[in-house]
C-alpha cells in the first residue's frame, strides 16, 4: 500500500491565501457562522468573545462580539451559531480571520466530569485562520467557520491531574462556492439505518496519492448524513468505518464524486456488513510537549487509494505518550502520527510520521510503537 499522505488537518483550499489591499471607500458586509464536526466528548464549550478579520490595508477589524460560551457539539446536523451578522467592512480582499477566546472554555467528558480547556500561550491572542475572501461592494459574504472538535483537543496528564489543551483544527469557507454530498448508511443484514457513525469526505492528492479529510459528519438516528461546505471544483471520496453501539462495520468508500458549480450536490449511500474486531495501540516517541498535539491516523486501501478510516488523539500520562484504536474491524491498516506544534507567536507547523503497517486480528490487541516526526 502507498503510505504517503498529507497532513490530516490541512486547511480547505478555498480558505487559504494571502491578504491584499482593500478598495477605495466602497463597503460590503459579512456574516460569520460557526459549525462543528463530531467529537468523542459530551460537550466542548468554547468561550468566544470576538471575531475579527484582517487585511493589509485595514488591519484587524471587529466583525462581531458574541461574548458567550458555545457548545461546539451542538453545532452538527446543519445547526450553526451566528458570530457576526451583516458586519460592515471595506470592499476588498482579506487574508486572515481570528476568534478571540475568553477564559471559560471547558470540556465535559462522557462520564459527566468537567475539565477546563486550556489555550496554549501562542494562541491567547486568538485562534487564527488563513483565508482568502474577496468582498465586493454592496454584497454580503456568508462565511462558515468549521471547528473540528474530534481533532482539536489533546490530553496531557501529570499524575492524577489532567490538562485538556485546545489545539484547534479549524478552517473557514464561503458558502456560495461550496456543495454537499448526502446519503444513508444501512446494515446489510437488517436494512436498518446505522446511527451515530462518522462519515468523512476526503480528497486524494493527484501527485502523491495522499488523502486529506475535508469534512466529517455524524449519521442521524435513521442512518442519514449530509457532508456540506465542500469546496466546489474538487473530487471527493466519502469514507466510513461505522461504529454504532457495540457493533463495528467494515470500511467502505464511494467512487470519486466531483463537486462542481454546475453540479454542486451528489448522493452516496451504502450497506455495511458487521465485522469481527480487535484493537491496536502502543507508545509514541518522542513524547509530545505542552506545545504539541498528536493525532493517530489509520488508513486502508479503498477504491484503489489509501483513505483515512479512523483517527484518534494520542494521550500523555506521567511523561509517557500512548495511542489506542479500539473496535477495529480485522484487517491491515497503515498507522502514523500527525504532530502539530505551536510556537510562542501562535504559528503552527504540522508534520507526518512514517506510517507503519499494522495487522489487526479478531479478538486480539496489536501492539505497535510509533515514532512522531
Amino acid at each position: 500500500m502507498n503510505r504517503t499522505f498529507v497532513a490530516l488537518a490541512a486547511l480547505l483550499a478555498s480558505a487559504c491565501g494571502s491578504s491584499s489591499s482593500t478598495g477605495n471607500g466602497a463597503m460590503g458586509a459579512m456574516n460569520v457562522r460557526l459549525v462543528d464536526a463530531p467529537g468523542p466528548y459530551a460537550k466542548i464549550e468554547l468561550d468566544v468573545q470576538k471575531v475579527e478579520i484582517r487585511s493589509d490595508a485595514s488591519g484587524w477589524l471587529t466583525l462581531g462580539t458574541p461574548g458567550k460560551v458555545i457548545d461546539l457539539l451542538s453545532l452538527t446536523g446543519g445547526v450553526a451559531e451566528t458570530l457576526a451578522s451583516g458586519a460592515s467592512l471595506p470592499a476588498g480582499s482579506y487574508g486572515q480571520l481570528r476568534l478571540v477566546l475568553g477564559p471559560s472554555s471547558q470540556v465535559t467528558l462522557q462520564d459527566g466530569s468537567v475539565q477546563p480547556l486550556k489555550v496554549p500561550s501562542g494562541m491567547q491572542s486568538g485562534v487564527k485562520l488563513n483565508v482568502h475572501f474577496d468582498v465586493a461592494a454592496g454584497t454580503t459574504k456568508d462565511v462558515f467557520v468549521d471547528f473540528d472538535a474530534s481533532r482539536s483537543i489533546f490530553v496531557h496528564m501529570a499524575g492524577m491531574s489532567g490538562q485538556y489543551l485546545l489545539r484547534p483544527v479549524v478552517c473557514a469557507v464561503d458558502r456560495v462556492v461550496t456543495g454537499s454530498i448526502a446519503g444513508k448508511l444501512t446494515d446489510a443484514q437488517t436494512g436498518a439505518g446505522i446511527a451515530g457513525a462518522i462519515v468523512m469526505a476526503e480528497t486524494v492528492d493527484a501527485v502523491t496519492g495522499a488523502p486529506a479529510v475535508t469534512r466529517s459528519a455524524l449519521t442521524g438516528a435513521d442512518g442519514s448524513y449530509t457532508l456540506d461546505l465542500l469546496p466546489v471544483g474538487a473530487t471527493y471520496y466519502v469514507v466510513s468505518q461505522p461504529v454504532s453501539g457495540t457493533v463495528s462495520y467494515g470500511a467502505q468508500a464511494s467512487a470519486p464524486l466531483a463537486i462542481t458549480q454546475a453540479a454542486p450536490t451528489a448522493p452516496w449511500s451504502a450497506a455495511f456488513t458487521p465485522a469481527l474486531t480487535g484493537s491496536a495501540g502502543g507508545s509514541v516517541t518522542p513524547t509530545a510537549t505542552l506545545d504539541d498535539a498528536d493525532t493517530v491516523v489509520a488508513t486502508q486501501t479503498l477504491q484503489a487509494h489509501d483513505l483515512v478510516v479512523r483517527t484518534a488523539a494520542a494521550t500523555v500520562a506521567n511523561g509517557v505518550e500512548s495511542w489506542s484504536l479500539t473496535a477495529l474491524p480485522a484487517g491491515v491498516y497503515g498507522v502514523a502520527i500527525v504532530r502539530r506544534t505551536v510556537d510562542s507567536t501562535g504559528a503552527e507547523t504540522e508534520h507526518d510520521g512514517v506510517p507503519v503497517n499494522v495487522t489487526v486480528a479478531s479478538g486480539a490487541q496489536a501492539t505497535v510503537d510509533l515514532v512522531a516526526p
